[in-house]
């Protein structure tokens, strides 16, 4: 019996050169592509994924440190590093990286939310020492009902408007005194009106682990959208923002904005008018949505 190749001896023609053309005049396919195709071909394999296996595994153990991402995880790679001992004896390290390398294991491993709930009891009360008033909001993953946290955002902000200022700094000395943060990553302060902790922290007691935290202190009228924004989920906050700009309108953690000019590409040429935004529920009624509880966002 004949075989295809026998029958068809056209459609394998002799010679690697002839077989290279021929991938080449396949619409998309250039000189480059059509070397890689015919080292399958002939191989089996392309060697080049060899490298990419032998990589995926260490890039993504020199991600998971704190303040270092995908470039600086390529860059080790490239400098021959291989594991989290070479980062620490021969690495260039930024004082956040070497942090996140100090608590590597800690900050991979997620927290019960009932940690979490102390965590934020921990910062409600060292607050309210300075001021009764201050309200005082876990947000992430702990608002949205889940049963464990990568880290905790803890939201501060008065409803007088007035007395969350100047809390900031003296809130983390006390904390620091306290020995509940152990370390500093950033603190920022943005535009003068939401200022911003990332750092470290741990309960007392044996057997505790070093946890991150993030502290923003905010003011009332910008509450409601730092709420929305930082309770997350990321995918839902850009689907959010996303509806807003085809309402002609911008989103962000400090205000949502009607009547904002943009360009041809959709880059903002004006901040728009403020919309008032007392509640959550107030930014969903002006985006023309249903109000989704914390628990329903995480999508």
């Amino acid at each position: 019996m004949l075989t295809y190749r026998q029958m068809h001896p056209q459609s394998f023609p002799r010679g690697k050169r002839k077989k290279q053309e021929e991938a080449c005049s396949i619409p998309g396919v250039g000189k480059r592509m059509a070397e890689k195709v015919m080292e399958i071909l002939e191989s089996g394999h392309l060697r080049k994924l060899d490298h990419i296996s032998e990589s995926v595994p260490v890039l993504e153990l020199f991600s998971n440190i704190w303040g270092a991402g995908t470039k600086t995880a390529q860059m080790w790679y490239h400098q021959g590093f291989r594991s989290l001992e070479d980062i620490r004896s021969r690495a260039s390290l930024t004082a956040q990286q070497a942090i996140g390398l100090k608590h590597y294991s800690d900050f991979l491993e997620r927290m019960p939310r009932e940690e979490a709930a102390e965590i934020e009891q921990t910062v409600r009360v060292a607050a309210q020492a300075f001021s009764p008033g201050l309200l005082c909001v876990a947000c992430g993953s702990y608002r949205r009902g889940k049963p464990t946290c990568g880290d905790v955002d803890v939201l501060l902000t008065h409803p007088d408007g007035r007395s969350h200022r100047g809390i900031f700094s003296r809130l983390l000395e006390k904390l620091r005194q306290q020995g509940f943060l152990t370390d500093d990553l950033v603190s920022q302060e943005d535009s003068g009106r939401q200022q911003k902790y990332l750092g470290v922290c741990r309960l007392p007691g044996p057997g505790q682990r070093h946890r991150r935290l993030d502290i923003i202190v905010v003011p009332y009228s910008e509450f409601a959208c730092a709420l929305l924004y930082f309770t997350g989920s990321a995918h839902f906050n850009r689907s959010m923002r996303a509806l807003a700009q085809t309402k002609g309108m911008s989103l962000s953690e400090h205000a949502l904005c009607t009547a904002v000019a943009r360009g041809p590409q959709g880059l903002k040429m004006g901040p728009g008018q403020v919309l008032p935004t007392p509640t959550e529920k107030d930014v969903f009624q002006l985006l023309g949505l249903p109000y989704r509880e914390p628990a329903e966002r995480d999508w």
